[in-house]
Protein backbone atom coordinates (compact mmCIF):
# COMPACT_ATOMS: atom_id res chain seq x y z
CA UNK A 1 0.00 0.00 0.00
CA UNK A 2 2.75 2.47 0.94
CA UNK A 3 4.59 1.92 -2.36
CA UNK A 4 1.38 2.72 -4.24
CA UNK A 5 0.91 5.87 -2.15
CA UNK A 6 4.51 6.94 -2.81
CA UNK A 7 3.97 6.49 -6.56
CA UNK A 8 0.83 8.62 -6.34
CA UNK A 9 2.81 11.21 -4.38
CA UNK A 10 5.56 11.30 -6.99
CA UNK A 11 3.05 11.74 -9.81
CA UNK A 12 1.24 14.47 -7.86
CA UNK A 13 4.50 16.38 -7.36
CA UNK A 14 5.47 16.10 -11.02
CA UNK A 15 2.05 16.59 -12.61
CA UNK A 16 0.62 19.25 -10.29
CA UNK A 17 3.56 20.53 -8.25
CA UNK A 18 6.00 21.50 -11.00
CA UNK A 19 3.76 20.50 -13.95
CA UNK A 20 6.74 18.91 -15.69
CA UNK A 21 6.86 19.27 -19.49
CA UNK A 22 8.24 16.75 -21.94
CA UNK A 23 11.92 17.46 -22.49
CA UNK A 24 12.20 19.70 -19.39
CA UNK A 25 15.09 19.14 -17.00
CA UNK A 26 14.39 18.49 -13.32
CA UNK A 27 16.46 19.27 -10.23
CA UNK A 28 15.68 17.25 -7.08
CA UNK A 29 17.17 17.88 -3.62
CA UNK A 30 16.72 16.09 -0.30
CA UNK A 31 18.63 14.44 2.50
CA UNK A 32 20.22 11.13 1.55
CA UNK A 33 17.73 9.36 3.84
CA UNK A 34 15.10 9.86 1.14
CA UNK A 35 17.04 8.24 -1.72
CA UNK A 36 14.35 5.60 -2.31
CA UNK A 37 11.71 8.24 -2.94
CA UNK A 38 14.14 10.29 -5.03
CA UNK A 39 14.54 7.18 -7.18
CA UNK A 40 10.76 6.87 -7.57
CA UNK A 41 10.54 10.56 -8.52
CA UNK A 42 13.31 10.09 -11.06
CA UNK A 43 11.62 7.06 -12.60
CA UNK A 44 8.28 8.84 -12.90
CA UNK A 45 9.93 11.95 -14.31
CA UNK A 46 11.59 10.01 -17.10
CA UNK A 47 8.30 8.24 -17.82
CA UNK A 48 6.82 11.72 -18.34
CA UNK A 49 9.59 12.56 -20.80
CA UNK A 50 11.99 14.56 -18.62
CA UNK A 51 15.10 15.66 -20.46
CA UNK A 52 17.46 15.07 -17.54
CA UNK A 53 17.01 14.56 -13.80
CA UNK A 54 19.73 15.89 -11.50
CA UNK A 55 19.57 14.60 -7.91
CA UNK A 56 21.42 16.39 -5.11
CA UNK A 57 21.54 14.86 -1.64
CA UNK A 58 23.15 15.93 1.60
CA UNK A 59 23.51 14.71 5.16
CA UNK A 60 23.42 16.75 8.38
CA UNK A 61 26.79 15.37 9.49
CA UNK A 62 28.48 17.14 6.56
CA UNK A 63 27.38 20.60 7.67
CA UNK A 64 28.26 19.72 11.25
CA UNK A 65 31.75 18.66 10.16
CA UNK A 66 32.31 21.99 8.42
CA UNK A 67 31.01 24.22 11.20
CA UNK A 68 32.89 22.37 13.92
CA UNK A 69 36.19 21.81 12.12
CA UNK A 70 36.71 24.29 9.27
CA UNK A 71 38.77 27.41 9.84
CA UNK A 72 36.63 30.51 10.37
CA UNK A 73 38.30 32.26 7.43
CA UNK A 74 37.14 29.55 5.00
CA UNK A 75 33.43 29.61 5.85
CA UNK A 76 32.70 32.15 3.13
CA UNK A 77 34.30 29.92 0.50
CA UNK A 78 31.96 28.36 -2.06
CA UNK A 79 32.76 26.52 -5.31
CA UNK A 80 33.12 28.90 -8.23
CA UNK A 81 30.97 26.66 -10.42
CA UNK A 82 27.88 27.21 -8.25
CA UNK A 83 27.09 30.45 -10.07
CA UNK A 84 27.20 28.66 -13.42
CA UNK A 85 24.93 25.89 -12.13
CA UNK A 86 22.37 28.37 -10.82
CA UNK A 87 22.44 30.43 -14.01
CA UNK A 88 21.91 27.34 -16.18
CA UNK A 89 18.93 26.25 -14.07
CA UNK A 90 17.38 29.65 -14.79
CA UNK A 91 18.39 29.95 -18.45
CA UNK A 92 17.28 26.42 -19.33
CA UNK A 93 14.06 26.71 -17.28
CA UNK A 94 14.58 23.66 -15.14
CA UNK A 95 11.88 22.57 -12.69
CA UNK A 96 12.93 22.25 -9.04
CA UNK A 97 11.63 19.99 -6.26
CA UNK A 98 12.91 20.24 -2.70
CA UNK A 99 11.97 17.64 -0.09
CA UNK A 100 11.81 18.56 3.59
CA UNK A 101 12.45 15.68 5.98
CA UNK A 102 15.28 16.16 8.49
CA UNK A 103 17.07 13.26 10.15
CA UNK A 104 18.45 15.63 12.78
CA UNK A 105 15.87 18.41 13.33
CA UNK A 106 17.88 19.92 16.21
CA UNK A 107 21.22 20.00 14.39
CA UNK A 108 21.41 23.73 13.65
CA UNK A 109 20.56 24.71 17.22
CA UNK A 110 23.62 22.76 18.45
CA UNK A 111 26.14 24.49 16.18
CA UNK A 112 28.12 27.68 16.75
CA UNK A 113 25.60 30.38 15.86
CA UNK A 114 28.17 32.90 14.60
CA UNK A 115 29.87 30.42 12.27
CA UNK A 116 26.51 29.09 11.13
CA UNK A 117 25.25 32.59 10.33
CA UNK A 118 28.28 33.26 8.11
CA UNK A 119 27.73 29.98 6.26
CA UNK A 120 23.99 30.51 5.79
CA UNK A 121 24.42 34.08 4.57
CA UNK A 122 26.92 32.97 1.92
CA UNK A 123 24.63 30.19 0.75
CA UNK A 124 21.69 32.61 0.60
CA UNK A 125 23.70 35.07 -1.47
CA UNK A 126 24.84 32.34 -3.84
CA UNK A 127 21.34 30.97 -4.36
CA UNK A 128 19.63 34.38 -4.57
CA UNK A 129 19.43 34.37 -8.40
CA UNK A 130 17.52 31.07 -8.33
CA UNK A 131 15.31 32.25 -5.46
CA UNK A 132 14.48 35.41 -7.39
CA UNK A 133 13.81 33.40 -10.56
CA UNK A 134 11.39 31.18 -8.61
CA UNK A 135 9.64 34.23 -7.15
CA UNK A 136 9.38 35.77 -10.62
CA UNK A 137 7.93 32.61 -12.18
CA UNK A 138 10.96 31.94 -14.36
CA UNK A 139 11.47 28.57 -12.66
CA UNK A 140 8.64 26.21 -11.67
CA UNK A 141 9.26 24.82 -8.21
CA UNK A 142 7.60 22.74 -5.53
CA UNK A 143 8.43 22.08 -1.88
CA UNK A 144 7.12 18.85 -0.33
CA UNK A 145 7.86 16.73 2.73
CA UNK A 146 8.60 13.16 3.74
CA UNK A 147 8.68 11.89 7.33
CA UNK A 148 11.68 10.65 9.26
CA UNK A 149 11.71 8.99 12.69
CA UNK A 150 13.39 12.06 14.18
CA UNK A 151 10.95 14.55 12.68
CA UNK A 152 8.01 12.38 13.77
CA UNK A 153 9.42 12.35 17.30
CA UNK A 154 9.20 16.17 17.33
CA UNK A 155 5.61 16.15 16.11
CA UNK A 156 4.36 13.59 18.62
CA UNK A 157 6.82 14.32 21.45
CA UNK A 158 7.81 10.67 21.65
CA UNK A 159 10.96 8.61 21.10
CA UNK A 160 12.01 8.30 17.48
CA UNK A 161 11.06 5.01 15.83
CA UNK A 162 10.08 3.57 12.46
CA UNK A 163 6.51 3.07 13.72
CA UNK A 164 6.30 6.75 14.63
CA UNK A 165 7.56 7.65 11.16
CA UNK A 166 4.77 5.50 9.70
CA UNK A 167 2.23 7.25 11.94
CA UNK A 168 3.30 10.63 10.56
CA UNK A 169 3.21 9.29 7.02
CA UNK A 170 -0.39 8.12 7.43
CA UNK A 171 -1.33 11.58 8.70
CA UNK A 172 0.33 13.10 5.64
CA UNK A 173 -1.50 10.67 3.34
CA UNK A 174 -4.80 12.06 4.59
CA UNK A 175 -3.71 15.73 4.37
CA UNK A 176 -2.29 15.22 0.87
CA UNK A 177 -5.36 13.20 -0.23
CA UNK A 178 -3.12 10.36 -1.39
CA UNK A 179 -5.94 8.03 -0.33
CA UNK A 180 -7.98 9.43 -3.24
CA UNK A 181 -8.16 7.28 -6.36
CA UNK A 182 -6.63 10.11 -8.42
CA UNK A 183 -4.80 12.65 -6.20
CA UNK A 184 -3.68 14.62 -9.26
CA UNK A 185 -7.26 15.34 -10.36
CA UNK A 186 -8.28 16.05 -6.77
CA UNK A 187 -5.56 18.68 -6.33
CA UNK A 188 -6.19 20.29 -9.69
CA UNK A 189 -9.81 20.83 -8.68
CA UNK A 190 -8.82 22.00 -5.21
CA UNK A 191 -6.37 24.50 -6.70
CA UNK A 192 -9.21 25.93 -8.80
CA UNK A 193 -11.43 26.34 -5.72
CA UNK A 194 -8.66 28.11 -3.80
CA UNK A 195 -8.03 30.43 -6.75
CA UNK A 196 -11.73 31.29 -6.93
CA UNK A 197 -11.45 32.62 -3.38
CA UNK A 198 -8.40 34.66 -4.39
CA UNK A 199 -10.31 36.02 -7.40
CA UNK A 200 -13.08 37.16 -5.05
CA UNK A 201 -10.60 39.21 -3.04
CA UNK A 202 -9.32 40.85 -6.22
CA UNK A 203 -12.89 41.75 -7.19
CA UNK A 204 -13.28 43.51 -3.85
CA UNK A 205 -10.18 45.69 -4.50
CA UNK A 206 -8.91 45.24 -0.96
CA UNK A 207 -6.53 48.03 0.05
CA UNK A 208 -5.94 46.99 3.65
CA UNK A 209 -6.29 43.73 5.56
CA UNK A 210 -6.84 44.08 9.29
CA UNK A 211 -6.24 41.32 11.86
CA UNK A 212 -7.80 41.75 15.30
CA UNK A 213 -7.99 39.50 18.35
CA UNK A 214 -5.84 37.27 20.51
CA UNK A 215 -3.24 39.95 21.14
CA UNK A 216 -3.08 41.04 17.49
CA UNK A 217 -4.10 44.40 16.04
CA UNK A 218 -2.37 44.62 12.68
CA UNK A 219 -3.07 46.41 9.39
CA UNK A 220 -1.28 45.19 6.26
CA UNK A 221 -1.63 47.34 3.14
CA UNK A 222 -1.86 45.88 -0.34
CA UNK A 223 -0.88 47.37 -3.68
CA UNK A 224 -3.61 48.90 -5.80
CA UNK A 225 -4.76 46.16 -8.20
CA UNK A 226 -2.74 43.61 -6.22
CA UNK A 227 -2.85 40.03 -7.41
CA UNK A 228 -4.03 37.44 -4.91
CA UNK A 229 -2.70 33.96 -5.69
CA UNK A 230 -4.15 30.70 -4.46
CA UNK A 231 -3.71 27.05 -5.31
CA UNK A 232 -1.50 27.43 -8.36
CA UNK A 233 0.93 30.06 -9.57
CA UNK A 234 1.66 30.67 -13.26
CA UNK A 235 5.17 30.78 -14.66
CA UNK A 236 6.33 33.17 -17.37
CA UNK A 237 5.46 30.57 -20.02
CA UNK A 238 1.84 30.59 -18.82
CA UNK A 239 1.97 27.13 -17.22
CA UNK A 240 0.43 26.61 -13.77
CA UNK A 241 2.40 25.02 -10.96
CA UNK A 242 1.77 24.56 -7.23
CA UNK A 243 4.83 25.63 -5.22
CA UNK A 244 3.74 23.96 -1.98
CA UNK A 245 2.06 20.60 -1.50
CA UNK A 246 -0.07 20.68 0.55
CA UNK A 247 -1.42 24.21 0.07
CA UNK A 248 -4.42 25.93 1.63
CA UNK A 249 -3.46 29.60 1.35
CA UNK A 250 -4.31 32.61 -0.74
CA UNK A 251 -1.55 35.19 -0.66
CA UNK A 252 -0.24 38.45 -2.01
CA UNK A 253 2.80 40.68 -1.65
CA UNK A 254 2.04 43.67 0.60
CA UNK A 255 3.53 47.15 0.30
CA UNK A 256 6.87 47.16 2.04
CA UNK A 257 6.39 50.47 3.88
CA UNK A 258 2.77 50.36 5.01
CA UNK A 259 2.29 47.73 7.72
CA UNK A 260 1.16 49.12 11.08
CA UNK A 261 0.38 47.65 14.50
CA UNK A 262 1.30 44.67 16.60
CA UNK A 263 0.99 40.95 16.03
CA UNK A 264 1.24 37.79 18.11
CA UNK A 265 2.71 34.65 16.52
CA UNK A 266 0.55 31.65 17.39
CA UNK A 267 2.79 28.70 16.40
CA UNK A 268 6.48 27.87 16.85
CA UNK A 269 8.65 28.88 13.89
CA UNK A 270 12.10 27.63 12.97
CA UNK A 271 14.39 30.62 12.52
CA UNK A 272 17.97 29.89 11.46
CA UNK A 273 17.66 26.38 12.84
CA UNK A 274 16.18 27.30 16.23
CA UNK A 275 12.55 26.94 17.31
CA UNK A 276 11.23 30.38 18.22
CA UNK A 277 8.13 30.30 20.40
CA UNK A 278 5.82 33.04 21.66
CA UNK A 279 7.14 35.64 19.21
CA UNK A 280 5.57 39.06 18.75
CA UNK A 281 6.30 42.05 16.49
CA UNK A 282 5.41 45.73 16.38
CA UNK A 283 5.40 47.52 13.01
CA UNK A 284 5.61 51.18 12.07
CA UNK A 285 5.80 52.37 8.44
CA UNK A 286 6.24 48.77 7.41
CA UNK A 287 9.26 48.03 9.56
CA UNK A 288 9.58 45.85 12.66
CA UNK A 289 10.41 48.39 15.34
CA UNK A 290 10.14 46.11 18.36
CA UNK A 291 9.97 42.37 18.87
CA UNK A 292 10.41 39.59 21.37
CA UNK A 293 9.90 35.89 22.02
CA UNK A 294 9.37 33.57 24.95
CA UNK A 295 11.99 31.17 23.58
CA UNK A 296 15.04 31.74 21.37
CA UNK A 297 14.70 35.48 20.85
CA UNK A 298 18.40 35.45 19.94
CA UNK A 299 17.45 33.66 16.72
CA UNK A 300 15.34 36.69 15.78
CA UNK A 301 18.29 38.95 16.60
CA UNK A 302 20.45 36.96 14.18
CA UNK A 303 17.68 36.90 11.58
CA UNK A 304 17.33 40.68 11.47
CA UNK A 305 21.11 41.12 11.50
CA UNK A 306 21.56 39.00 8.37
CA UNK A 307 19.70 41.39 6.06
CA UNK A 308 18.32 44.92 6.68
CA UNK A 309 15.18 44.19 4.63
CA UNK A 310 14.33 41.18 6.81
CA UNK A 311 12.51 43.73 8.99
CA UNK A 312 9.83 44.28 6.32
CA UNK A 313 7.04 42.08 5.01
CA UNK A 314 7.22 40.16 1.74
CA UNK A 315 4.04 38.10 1.99
CA UNK A 316 0.52 38.18 3.45
CA UNK A 317 -1.40 34.89 3.38
CA UNK A 318 -4.90 33.89 4.45
CA UNK A 319 -5.83 30.38 5.63
CA UNK A 320 -8.91 29.33 7.56
CA UNK A 321 -9.81 26.66 10.11
CA UNK A 322 -11.21 24.32 7.46
CA UNK A 323 -7.62 23.48 6.53
CA UNK A 324 -7.07 19.76 7.20
CA UNK A 325 -3.74 20.69 8.76
CA UNK A 326 -5.49 22.93 11.29
CA UNK A 327 -8.17 20.28 11.79
CA UNK A 328 -5.51 17.69 12.66
CA UNK A 329 -4.72 19.67 15.82
CA UNK A 330 -1.02 19.06 15.29
CA UNK A 331 1.93 21.42 15.25
CA UNK A 332 4.11 19.81 12.59
CA UNK A 333 7.28 21.84 13.24
CA UNK A 334 7.61 22.08 9.48
CA UNK A 335 6.80 25.44 7.90
CA UNK A 336 5.35 23.76 4.81
CA UNK A 337 2.57 22.27 6.92
CA UNK A 338 2.25 24.80 9.74
CA UNK A 339 1.89 27.81 7.41
CA UNK A 340 -1.04 26.04 5.78
CA UNK A 341 -2.86 25.78 9.10
CA UNK A 342 -3.08 29.50 9.82
CA UNK A 343 -3.04 32.99 8.35
CA UNK A 344 0.55 34.15 8.21
CA UNK A 345 2.93 36.92 7.28
CA UNK A 346 6.45 36.47 5.95
CA UNK A 347 9.32 38.72 6.89
CA UNK A 348 11.75 39.17 4.02
CA UNK A 349 11.59 38.71 0.28
CA UNK A 350 8.38 39.44 -1.63
CA UNK A 351 6.93 37.81 -4.76
CA UNK A 352 7.09 40.08 -7.84
CA UNK A 353 4.31 38.14 -9.59
CA UNK A 354 1.82 39.32 -6.94
CA UNK A 355 2.59 43.01 -7.50
CA UNK A 356 1.06 45.01 -10.38
CA UNK A 357 3.34 44.56 -13.42
CA UNK A 358 5.96 43.19 -11.04
CA UNK A 359 7.33 40.67 -13.52
CA UNK A 360 8.02 43.32 -16.15
CA UNK A 361 10.00 45.53 -13.77
CA UNK A 362 13.68 45.49 -12.90
CA UNK A 363 14.62 44.64 -9.29
CA UNK A 364 15.32 48.32 -8.59
CA UNK A 365 11.95 49.34 -10.03
CA UNK A 366 10.15 46.77 -7.88
CA UNK A 367 12.00 47.96 -4.80
CA UNK A 368 11.05 51.56 -5.58
CA UNK A 369 7.40 50.54 -5.97
CA UNK A 370 7.44 48.86 -2.56
CA UNK A 371 8.15 45.16 -3.20
CA UNK A 372 10.57 43.97 -0.54
CA UNK A 373 13.84 42.36 -1.62
CA UNK A 374 15.76 40.32 0.92
CA UNK A 375 17.99 37.29 1.41
CA UNK A 376 15.45 36.05 3.94
CA UNK A 377 11.86 34.82 3.74
CA UNK A 378 10.40 33.33 6.91
CA UNK A 379 6.71 32.77 7.63
CA UNK A 380 5.12 33.54 10.99
CA UNK A 381 1.63 32.21 11.74
CA UNK A 382 -0.73 34.85 13.14
CA UNK A 383 -4.26 33.50 12.58
CA UNK A 384 -6.63 31.52 14.73
CA UNK A 385 -10.28 31.12 15.62
CA UNK A 386 -10.06 34.17 17.91
CA UNK A 387 -8.57 36.42 15.18
CA UNK A 388 -10.98 38.27 12.91
CA UNK A 389 -9.81 39.31 9.44
CA UNK A 390 -11.46 42.25 7.70
CA UNK A 391 -10.80 43.87 4.34
CA UNK A 392 -11.05 47.59 3.59
CA UNK A 393 -11.16 49.14 0.13
CA UNK A 394 -9.84 52.61 -0.76
CA UNK A 395 -13.20 54.18 0.11
CA UNK A 396 -13.26 52.67 3.57
CA UNK A 397 -15.90 50.02 2.78
CA UNK A 398 -15.45 46.93 4.92
CA UNK A 399 -15.74 43.28 3.98
CA UNK A 400 -15.60 40.49 6.58
CA UNK A 401 -13.07 37.93 5.32
CA UNK A 402 -12.62 35.52 8.24
CA UNK A 403 -14.88 35.17 11.27
CA UNK A 404 -14.57 32.53 14.01
CA UNK A 405 -11.65 31.11 12.09
CA UNK A 406 -13.49 30.55 8.79
CA UNK A 407 -13.78 32.36 5.48
CA UNK A 408 -17.04 34.22 5.01
CA UNK A 409 -16.33 35.70 1.57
Amino acid sequence: MKQLQLRKYAKLILEVGVNLSKGQNLFLSAEAYHIDFLTILTEEAYKMGAGYVQVETDHPSLLKARIENAEQSTLENLPSWLDKKHNKIIEEEWARVRIFGPTDPDLLSTLDSEKLAVTQRCLSLASKPVSEACGAGKVSWCVVALPTPQWAAKVYNETASSSLEEKLWLEMVSILSLDEEDPTSFWREKAKRIQQRADKLMELSIERVHFHGGGTDLSVYCFESATWIGGAMTNVAGKPFVPNLPTEEIFTTPHKLKTEGQVKVVRPVEVLGRQVEGAWFEFSKGKVTSYGAEKNQAALDDFFAMCPNASYLGELALVDADSPIFQSGKIFRCILFDENASCHIALGNGYPMAAPNGLSMSPSEREKMGVNSSLMHTDFMIGGEEVEVTGYDAKGNTTPIIRSGRFVI
